[in-house]
């Protein structure tokens, strides 16, 4: 598990093979691609270190094999034993927990141009769009590939973060069913969890306090790290160096963000949450310098406690709710505020901006490339902008 005040986070190999990709062949620049080197460029300088589960087909790239050398991107290893971490895989199908608790990795493939998977209605919104994966064979530009197996193995590492204790930065295609997992399992558990949350905080809250508190996405600013690498960079082999010296730029920003964590963790009232948020916002701001942009932060919830991995029928989200419930209040409050963050990557914290990642992009892909940027956006972000930002706060 991630010491506490330790910036690290789970990636995906298919996050670092889509960065990877754009470097070594131009021609396959695409908005997704594009957006996962910008996520790992973040990744990079906002953590202390990332890791990625290990793979029979492990990814390894010039960017990886350098990041690695400097101790910034590690093969992870779960801690807890197989048949544990495959009961805490609470919403996944049982051939997919077994799949993330034996540790076989991501399938680096490719992505359609806007990331959008062929068949779903995206503006149906989060939990009808889950709801349609089942329905679904596959990504139309990712031949074999099962679309349902592929978004649920994408969820299984948010489990396997959470119960780690590691923040997660799924690759882009995956953020719109990792949010919904998110929603989905928030709203799933009972009002009298919310009610005793409240109770063990011992603050005049409801449950739909408590609730909507927990489910918010907040913002945090964060420096233009991609733009200040691009825009240094002399030509694409020269990316990840460029990503290294920004990182040194860095380390006071990756300071405030470790301790905000740790403290945020240790709060024990909603209000010293709230206003530990709004202190380390304008430490980040300033912290930012000039041309600051977004990442969108959500907590996951804490899967390690004892009780919460020997839950029976971990496919029934109501068990798992009606286990925590019966737990002393010292347990749960202590559950509830020690849980890790979630890191978003959003497209909204990048369009108002296209343009200008757009020229950078010209200069070092090409114009050809950068000129299908906008037009990938156009046919996708809008749509994915709308299902991150229609956050429900109330349980059904």
């Amino acid at each position: 598990m991630a010491a506490n005040g330790q910036n690290v986070a789970l990636v995906t190999q298919t996050l670092m093979a889509n960065a990877s990709s754009v470097l070594s062949r131009p021609e396959a620049l695409t908005l997704p691609r594009f957006l996962d080197l910008c996520s790992l460029c973040e990744a990079a300088v906002l953590l202390d270190r990332m890791e990625a589960l290990g793979a029979s087909n492990e990814y390894v790239s010039g960017l990886s094999s350098q990041l690695a050398r400097e101790g910034l991107y590690r093969t992870f290893v779960p801690t807890l034993p197989r048949d544990e971490l495959r009961r805490m895989a609470l919403r996944l199908p049982d051939e997919l927990a077994m799949r993330v608790a034996e540790g076989s990795g991501d399938d680096p493939s490719a992505a359609s141009e806007t990331g959008a998977v062929a068949g779903l209605d995206y503006a149906a919104g989060l939990n009808n769009l889950l709801a349609q994966v089942d329905g679904l064979g596959s990504f139309a530009s990712a031949g074999e590939a099962v679309v349902k197996e592929r978004m649920y193995r994408g969820n299984g590492y948010l489990v396997v973060a959470a119960a780690h204790g590691l923040d997660y930065f799924p690759d882009f295609d995956r953020v719109p069913f990792v949010a919904g997992t998110l929603q989905k399992t928030y709203r799933s558990l009972p009002r009298q969890l919310y009610d005793r949350i409240a109770e063990s905080l011992q603050e005049p809250l409801t449950g739909g306090d408590v609730v909507a508190e927990w489910t918010a996405m907040s913002t945090i600013p964060i420096p233009p790290i991609a733009a200040l690498v691009l825009s240094r960079a002399s030509g694409l082999d020269d990316i990840p160096e460029q990503v290294l010296r920004v990182r040194d730029e860095f380390s006071g920003f990756r300071r405030y963000f470790a301790d905000f964590k740790a403290e945020l963790q240790a709060a024990d009232t909603i209000r010293e949450r709230r206003k530990l948020l709004a202190r380390y916002r304008t430490l980040l701001e300033e912290a930012s310098g000039p041309g600051r942009e977004a990442v969108s932060v959500t907590e996951m919830l804490n899967l390690t406690e004892k009780a919460v991995a020997v839950a029976a029928a971990p496919a029934v989200p109501t068990s798992y709710g009606a286990l925590l419930v019966t737990q002393p209040i010292d347990w749960i409050s202590r559950w509830w505020r020690r849980r890790p963050l979630a890191i978003l990557f959003r497209l909204d914290s990048k369009m108002p901006k296209l343009s200008e990642y757009q020229q950078l992009a010209a200069r070092l892909w090409g114009p050809g490339p950068a000129a299908r940027l906008h037009d990938h956006a156009a046919a996708h972000g809008v749509a994915v902008q709308r299902l991150l930002s229609e956050v429900e706060t109330t349980i059904q």
